[in-house]
């Protein structure tokens, strides 16, 4: 990954009539001056960014601003980033679908150490607290991005960490809670009930079973986690090889989604049951097909899906799930999963860091084969960069 200075960077990218203020919109903070080098009044520490310049283009190293840190937001030191495939596929041609105005700065997974806490959040985080965050960096611009050592993070998807808990395990979970949260318990989708912090499970899950497609991906790591916890029965989809993951993340049933029959096979199982609705955690058109086939067999019914919504039966409504929603559209949820219920269980051991990290490299310039090896394809692990 190529090193360079963030005022070179900007002579090469941008116009050269661009100037600083104008430049500085593009990574989300238009009233602070570009002087990476410069101490300000307060000396800041320099940041540095793992950064997509331009569409199909390699990660590159370069300073860039150090945040300013919002009355609801926190900064944080990063220790941890983890890698996900909406990473690489933004890199890919895909990332034309996404919209963005570059240079981006991609990265949805941090751990590390609050440096900065905003005015009206101060009884909720100190100076020097081990959190995890889903940054949102893609709807708010390149500050929030993960890929660089001193982020600014909304508080909403913030979560402290216990000392039992390593930055290297933290670091899996974020936006796979975030999207799990936004499938299972948003109204506009499963609008399920949320997980309980004091062993109470709600009339409503009690006897109700969700089928799960993908168990073993990130995000149905934290599906199933999340509504095992709200106390939902799970019947689930996973290799053979990762049968014994996903009964330990809390799966009733567990079967293999290579079985030819295996529509009929979940049809069977779930017959006579109480079922609330599918999470699709794999999202392609024909696993939302698949799991549109079985609940139109047994009623109808809802799926969450993390990829394509295709139309499918009259009786079948399928949702693309969003995992930003849950800050913009339905703040509830954040601050029911994130607020609540991720702080207690992640100290009393009801939510882990799973899928395991696989620590592939170490240092912003090494981000870039982080996604490289996500995309050559994992099984029940996460990928993951240690930045210091």
């Amino acid at each position: 990954m190529k090193l360079i200075h963030w005022l070179s960077f900007t002579a090469c990218v941008w116009p050269s009539q661009i100037n600083a203020q104008d430049a500085q919109k593009h990574l989300g903070h238009p009233t602070q001056e570009i002087l990476p080098d410069e101490p300000s009044l307060h000396t800041k520490p320099k940041n540095l960014a793992a950064i997509l310049p331009s569409p199909l283009a390699q990660l590159e190293v370069t300073s860039v601003p150090y945040p300013e840190c919002g009355d609801e937001e926190v900064i944080i030191k990063n220790h941890f980033v983890a890698i996900n495939p909406v990473d690489w596929k933004i890199q890919s041609p895909m990332g034309r679908n996404f919209n963005l105005t570059y240079p981006v700065i991609l990265g949805e997974d941090v751990a590390g150490e609050v440096v900065e806490v905003g005015s009206k959040i101060k009884s909720k985080f100190s100076v020097g607290d081990r959190v995890m965050a889903h940054p949102l960096g893609l709807g708010n611009g390149a500050a929030y991005g993960g890929f660089q050592l001193y982020p600014v993070l909304k508080a909403a998807t913030v979560s402290k960490i216990p000392e039992s808990v390593s930055f290297k395990e933290a670091a899996v979970l974020p936006l796979s809670i975030s999207t799990a949260a936004a499938g299972l318990f948003m109204k506009s989708t499963l609008g399920l009930e949320y997980p309980s912090t004091d062993s109470k499970i709600s009339e409503r899950a009690k006897g109700s079973t969700l089928l799960v497609w993908g168990c073993s991906s990130s995000v149905g790591s934290s599906v199933v986690q999340l509504a095992h916890a709200a106390g939902y029965s799970l019947v689930t989809t996973a290799s053979p090889s990762n049968y014994e993951y996903c009964k330990d993340l809390g799966a009733d049933h567990v079967l293999d989604y290579h079985n030819a029959d295996i529509v009929d096979q979940l049809i069977s199982i779930l017959k006579g049951r109480k079922v609330v609705g599918a999470y699709d955690a794999i999202g392609s058109e024909i696993t939302v097909r698949q799991s549109a086939t079985i609940l139109h067999a047994l009623g109808g019914g809802k799926i969450a899906s993390v990829g394509l919504a295709p139309e499918v039966f009259s009786d079948v409504e399928v949702s693309r799930v969003s995992s930003g929603n849950i800050v913009t559209q339905e703040p509830e949820v954040a601050d029911k999963i994130w607020g609540t219920f991720v702080p207690w269980a992640l100290e009393s051991g009801n939510l882990v860091g799973r899928p395991k990290a696989l620590v592939v490299a170490k240092g912003l310039e090494n981000v870039q084969a982080g996604l490289d090896r996500q995309k050559e394809g994992v099984s029940a692990l996460k990928i993951e960069v240690v930045l210091d």
